[in-house]
C-alpha cells in the first residue's frame, strides 16, 4: 500500500513540475537570439499583406518589386486566392519570386507592424514575435486576423521559423533595433505600464528579456511609430527626421500637400519632438543625420517622411528604396540627397497614395531574411 502510493505521489509530482515548466517555458525567451536590425545583407525574404480593395499598395508594391532581383522571395500573405489573384493582374510581370500564404481570415496590408523577427541561434530558429494581441482588435475585424499573421508564417514554414506571442502589447513598428540597443516608442510604455507590468522598470526588464538588446524609451517623441521619424544608416548611424529642414523646401502648392490635414505642422512644440530623439540618440553614442520631415497639423499620424524606408545591399553597394511624394520635387531631392551623403544609391518610390493612412513603403514590407555578408 505504502509502495503505490509512493509511486502515485512520484507521478503526480513529475506532472506538476512538467505542467510548471511547461508554463515557464512559455513565459521565458526560450534562447532566442536578439532582434534584427533594418540593415544588412541582401534582401532574401520580404512579406507582404495583402487583401482585396487595397489599390493604394498597387503602385508602391510594384515600383518596388519591379527593380529587385530574381534571387528575392516575396511571401505574399492573402486572406484567399482571390485576394492574390488580384495582386499578381495589377503587378505584372516582376522578377522576384511570389510566394502566395493563404491566412483563410481577414487582415489588413499593413505587414511591418504584425510581428519581430529574433535572430536564430544554434538551439533554435528565427524566431517571429507576435504582439500579445493588436491595438483595436476587439472591435476591428481585420486587426483581429493580424493578430493571427505571425503564427500564419512559421505554421506555412515550420523548418524555418518558430513562433512565439509575448507578454507585452506593441506594434512592431514601435522598436528600431541598432547595435546594443532597440529604441522604444512611448506607446510601448502607456500600453503596458499597469496593464502587462507594474512599473516601468519591469518594462524595461522583459523588453530586454525579449529583444536581446538593452530599451531606450523615447519619453519625449512624436507619437508614431519609430520608422515615420528614425531610420538606422548602419555604421554607428541614425537618420533622425527635421521639420526644421522640410519647411525650408516643402511646398504647400504641391499634390501631396493637400493630403496634410490641416496644413503643415512646423511648429516649436512639434520640432522639440523631433530634436529630443535626435539627443537621446546622440546621447548613446551614435552620429545623428537630419533629414526633411512634414507632420500634418491636425493628424499626428500623417508625416511626408523619408526615412520610413526599405534597406538593402546589392553588389557591396548599399541602395536605399526612399518614398517620395508628388508635387514635392525639391524636398525629394533634398531628402535623396541625404542619402547619398551616407553612402546609399537612392531609389525613390512614390507614395502618394499612401502617407495619407499613417505610412509608406517599411509599413508594408517585412524582413524574414537577409543573406549573410
Amino acid at each position: 500500500m505504502l509502495r503505490w502510493q509512493t509511486m502515485v505521489g512520484i507521478v503526480v509530482g513529475l506532472l506538476m513540475a512538467a505542467g510548471i515548466l511547461s508554463i515557464w517555458r512559455t513565459r521565458q525567451p526560450l534562447g532566442s537570439g536578439p532582434m534584427i536590425p533594418d540593415y544588412g545583407g541582401p534582401l532574401q525574404t520580404i512579406t507582404m499583406q495583402y487583401t482585396k480593395g487595397a489599390e493604394f499598395t498597387w503602385p508602391i508594391y510594384r515600383a518596388f518589386l519591379q527593380q529587385q532581383p530574381a534571387s528575392l522571395t516575396v511571401q505574399v500573405i492573402c486572406p484567399e486566392p482571390a485576394d492574390y489573384a488580384e495582386l499578381q493582374t495589377q503587378l505584372g510581370p516582376i522578377p522576384p519570386q511570389l510566394q502566395p500564404l493563404f491566412t483563410h481570415h481577414t487582415q489588413t496590408p499593413w505587414s511591418r507592424d504584425r510581428w519581430v523577427l529574433l535572430a536564430g541561434t544554434q538551439e533554435r530558429l528565427p524566431t517571429v514575435l507576435a504582439p500579445r494581441g493588436e491595438y483595436q482588435q476587439e472591435v476591428w475585424a481585420q486587426r483581429a486576423g493580424d493578430a493571427r499573421v505571425a503564427e500564419d508564417i512559421a505554421r506555412a514554414l515550420p523548418t524555418r521559423y518558430a513562433f512565439r506571442r509575448s507578454q507585452l502589447y506593441f506594434d512592431a513598428g514601435d522598436f528600431l533595433a541598432d547595435g546594443a540597443y532597440v529604441f522604444v516608442a512611448p506607446a510601448v510604455a502607456r500600453r503596458n505600464v499597469q496593464h502587462t507590468v507594474a512599473t516601468r522598470a519591469d518594462l524595461l526588464r522583459a523588453l530586454a528579456l525579449e529583444l536581446k538588446r538593452e530599451p531606450v524609451l523615447l519619453d519625449a517623441a512624436p507619437d508614431h511609430h519609430l520608422g515615420m521619424y528614425m531610420m538606422s544608416a548602419g555604421a554607428q548611424t541614425i537618420a533622425v527626421a527635421d521639420p526644421s529642414l522640410g519647411q525650408t523646401v516643402f511646398n504647400p502648392e504641391g499634390t501631396a500637400a493637400a493630403g496634410l490635414a490641416g496644413g503643415a505642422d512646423f511648429t516649436a512644440a512639434t520640432q522639440q519632438h523631433f530634436d529630443a530623439v535626435a539627443d537621446i540618440v546622440r546621447a548613446k553614442g551614435f552620429r545623428v543625420v537630419r533629414i526633411p520631415v512634414v507632420p500634418a497639423r491636425d493628424d499626428n499620424k500623417v508625416y511626408l517622411t523619408y526615412v520610413n524606408v526599405m534597406l538593402d545591399m546589392r553588389a557591396g553597394q548599399p541602395i536605399v528604396y526612399m518614398p517620395s511624394y508628388a508635387g514635392q520635387e525639391r524636398m525629394n531631392a533634398a531628402a535623396q540627397k541625404v542619402w547619398e551623403t551616407l553612402g546609399y544609391t537612392v531609389r525613390q518610390i512614390d507614395c502618394t497614395g499612401a502617407f495619407v493612412r499613417g505610412g509608406t513603403l517599411h509599413c508594408l514590407v517585412n524582413v524574414l531574411e537577409r543573406e549573410s555578408r
